[in-house]
């Protein structure tokens, strides 16, 4: 901290203790003492605009954001009979979709009734763009406006971190958490794929935790989408190709 000229403010400093939940009772009870002031762990903590909870379920997250994301759509809503079409398109992408995408890639694994909170959200703003009714089916909708489903959007950006991790762009602490396959057996046809990344024995782990883990489910994930996409030869040209086969 002194090195780069940064110094932490009591007041607002916080921390929580990650642990899962059968094991937050066995803990022993734990403080920190910072410049004289004694500071007690918090369910929830915020760093870099999100918050994430002692248990990373990030439930905590998608109320936050949900409860954003209403207000914003609902002010837009008074609005939208004196708006265009593309007026009303280019408001809702810049406040909406753009705060959906924040730091999504946290999202993986994320429970269906909160993916599904999330979804409505972004149901509601594609219902907005295209002035239709409350109860219309919002999958025509979103083709319509060319978006991916929250779902998918979240597949999407982990997909570019692994893409950025296998040709080493991505930052260390992402890049040292997958590897690329090195097969003992070298007459399958898996074999013949350099682009195929390991993956890890998950039998005795608990499936809550490995579909929240980017070392165990990033892999798999990638495996899963076709070689020619995994050899694209740039970023971009990656992400189109992404884009066309989850949509």
């Amino acid at each position: 901290m002194t090195k780069n000229m940064l110094k932490l403010n009591d007041d607002k400093t916080e921390f929580a203790v990650l642990t899962p939940p059968h094991h937050s009772r066995l803990l022993p009870p734990i403080c920190l003492s910072l410049g004289g002031k004694v500071i007690y762990p918090s369910d929830y903590v915020r760093n870099l605009g999100v918050i994430s909870d002692s248990q990373l379920s990030m439930s905590q997250r998608v109320k936050s954001l949900c409860t954003g994301l209403n207000l914003q759509l609902r002010n837009i809503s008074h609005l939208r009979r004196f708006l265009d079409f593309d007026s009303a398109h280019h408001i809702v992408r810049a406040l909406i979709p753009s705060k959906l995408d924040y730091g999504n890639g946290l999202l993986l694994g994320l429970t269906c009734s909160d993916c599904q909170r999330l979804q409505r959200i972004q149901n509601w703003a594609a219902r907005l763009i295209c002035q239709a009714p409350k109860h219309d089916h919002a999958t025509p909708l979103l083709h319509k406006l060319h978006w991916l489903s929250v779902d998918k959007r979240i597949t999407f950006k982990v997909l570019c971190f692994v893409y950025r991790c296998v040709h080493h762009t991505a930052p260390e602490y992402l890049s040292t958490c997958i590897s690329l396959s090195n097969p003992t057996r070298p007459g399958l046809r898996s074999a013949m794929d350099p682009t195929r990344l390991t993956e890890h024995n998950t039998t005795r782990i608990p499936k809550s935790v490995e579909k929240r883990s980017f070392q165990l489910s990033a892999p798999q994930l990638w495996n899963s989408i076709p070689a020619e996409i995994r050899a694209s030869p740039t970023l971009k040209i990656f992400k189109k190709k992404i884009k066309t086969l989850l949509y």
